[in-house]
């Protein structure tokens, strides 16, 4: 069933593009954005429901926010791509909530928040709103929120927390744009189209969006957690990062692919906290 909507959806793409550069792209570029979405198991529903929950207003939209604890350091948690809030269960009963306010956000169009759509400009927009409205400490991202918060902090410094721990750090956008032109196969006319009106809706081109070019701004104690299996996000790419990034340190693992689920992982980024 999933190749022949992959098919269904490249072919489409492929001949609205032929038809129209600016509709194709537009649709191009919203399909590149849509995260499908995931219902939450009961398991998960139970923990979320152990913390005091609340929704955040962000571009007209609500945005599930999750917080436990009530330390006075506070952590805000970030998940990537097709996640939400649960991803970081093992984290939370971990860390201590008397040393720690731990908030965690479902990202738009994730989890129990509302939206069709979801990018790096918007996530980086949300981050800076949730830290000038909570005072954050400390960073704990995922991927993608990794990606995005880079990006904030590369632009607004004097955003950037004391500490930022880093899970499975993306290289830039041309790769997610290329993986998506080859999972769906289209041709050249509908890249070309989605990058132009990424380049509208971004106000710059994808080249901009680098994990490489954000690591040399960054300010935050970063620790990067890498598996060397990852295969959504180059090894390689983290050890230029960890290069890049003044006052970085590289943690790598074997074996734990890009999600790096494992009490190992957790157990390094409490410590890194602490």
């Amino acid at each position: 069933m999933q190749k022949i909507i992959i098919i269904i959806l490249g072919t489409y793409l492929n001949v609205l593009n032929r038809i129209s550069k600016k509709i194709g792209g537009k649709h191009a570029f919203l399909l590149f954005c849509y995260p499908f979405p995931v219902k939450l198991k009961p398991a998960q529903q139970k923990f979320l429901d152990t913390s005091n929950k609340s929704f955040t207003q962000f571009d007209n939209k609500k945005i599930a926010t999750y917080i436990w604890g009530n330390g006075p350091k506070r952590i805000l948690c970030l998940h990537g791509w097709q996640s939400q809030t649960f991803r970081w269960k093992k984290y939370i009963e971990s860390l201590d909530k008397e040393k720690y306010t731990i908030i965690a956000i479902d990202a738009p169009a994730h989890g129990e928040s509302d939206g069709k759509v979801f990018n790096v400009p918007m996530y980086a927009r949300l981050i800076e709103q949730l830290i000038i409205e909570h005072k954050m400490d400390y960073i704990l991202a995922h991927s993608l929120g990794v990606f995005s918060a880079m990006c904030l902090f590369s632009e607004k410094p004097e955003l950037a927390p004391e500490k930022f721990a880093a899970l499975a750090t993306p290289s830039n956008a041309n790769f997610f744009i290329d993986e998506f032109v080859r999972v769906l196969r289209v041709n050249v006319r509908v890249r070309k189209n989605l990058v132009d009106y990424f380049e509208g809706y971004a106000g710059t081109t994808p080249d901009y969006y680098d994990s490489l070019n954000f690591a040399q701004k960054q300010t935050s104690h970063g620790l990067l957690i890498h598996d060397k299996e990852d295969g959504e996000a180059t090894y390689d790419n983290v050890v230029e990062i960890n290069k890049l990034w003044p006052n970085s340190t590289l943690y790598t693992t074997n074996g734990f692919g890009h999600k790096l689920r494992d009490i190992s992982v957790v157990n390094k980024v409490v410590d890194f906290f602490e």
